[in-house]
């Protein structure tokens, strides 16, 4: 009679199979919760690159605009600066033409103080510093708040840059991702292919390549949870 062999002598090769197989399916699933993920952040990163140059239009649109503002009133606030200080010079003139009892030079330069002083009125009426309650002056003699003027000139266009920065930033973040992502896809096709080999092998070659393709899944599981919380 012959003995049959004891079943501690008989290769599990069906055990080996499923386990294989479920180790591949495993490695499926993840593979197709990761590129879900690189999905997604390329999508993300694509949107917040359309926001960074949506931004960097509207940057350029506001500092544009606020520079050709900035440079009417600055130059009507020069031309009043101009006008006033003609006024104040022709009346002294007038005074000491008065003084030196020349009537019609008198005359003549108090007219041209007047004609100088009215210029000066009128510009004040188109000036922000001047009929703008933010920077006008607080007594009659005093000057417009330019240093408050300024700041709220560039403050849009400030507020704009900064929300171009972030969705850069955003946009930096995301492709990052995405670019690991797609790294983690190679190894995770290195555990397939160690899978793949595993199937086709015997004995303890077969084995080896398992537990090779376990530890590359562990490792490519690893690095995309590393990936999606940092």
């Amino acid at each position: 009679m012959s003995e049959n062999p004891t079943p501690a002598a008989v290769e599990p090769t069906e055990r080996y199979k499923i386990l294989i197989v479920v180790l591949t399916m495993i490695t499926t699933v993840i593979t197709a919760i990761v590129a879900t993920l690189q999905a997604d952040a390329n999508i993300r990163a694509n949107n917040a690159n359309r926001d960074s140059q949506y931004y960097a239009i509207l940057a350029s649109g506001e500092l544009h605009r606020s520079g050709l503002q900035s440079s009417y009133d600055l130059n009507t606030f020069a031309k009043i600066l101009y006008e006033t200080q003609t006024s104040l010079m022709m009346q002294f003139t007038a005074l000491q033409s008065e003084q030196g009892g020349d009537k019609f030079g008198t005359a003549l330069n108090k007219i041209s103080a007047l004609a100088a002083q009215s210029r000066a009125d009128k510009l004040m009426s188109f000036s922000i510093f001047f009929t703008d309650e933010r920077y006008a002056p607080k007594t009659s003699d005093g000057m417009p708040d330019t240093e408050a003027y300024l700041k709220d000139a560039n403050a849009k266009a400030t507020e704009i840059v900064e929300q171009q920065n972030a969705a850069a930033d955003e946009y930096h973040k995301w492709s990052r991702k995405a670019d690991s992502y797609v790294g983690v896809l190679t190894v995770m096709a290195v555990a397939f292919f160690l899978f793949g080999l595993a199937q086709a092998l015997t004995g303890k070659m077969r084995l080896v390549f398992v537990i090779f393709g376990v530890v590359t899944l562990m490792a490519a599981s690893s690095w995309a949870m590393l990936i999606l919380v940092v």
